[in-house]
C-alpha cells in the first residue's frame, strides 16, 4: 500500500486555508496567536507546496 502523500498534501492546503480564514474573521487575537496561527499556515502551505508540486514533478511513480 502507498503512503497517500497527494492526499496530504491537499489536506494541508485545505488546512492553511481554513487558519488564513479563521485569521480573517478573528481580528482581535493577541498577537502571539496570531503569529502562531501564520506561522503553522506557512508551515501547511510550504508542505503543500512540497508534496503536490513534487507530484506533478516526478509522476505517481515517485
Amino acid at each position: 500500500m502507498r503512503f497517500p502523500f497527494t492526499f496530504m498534501g491537499f489536506m494541508a492546503l485545505a488546512i492553511g486555508i481554513w487558519v488564513v480564514a479563521y485569521l480573517a474573521a478573528h481580528r482581535t487575537l493577541d498577537p502571539i496567536s496570531q503569529g502562531l496561527a501564520a506561522g503553522s499556515a506557512a508551515v501547511c502551505f510550504g508542505f503543500a507546496a512540497y508534496v503536490l508540486v513534487r507530484r506533478v514533478r516526478r509522476g505517481p511513480q515517485h
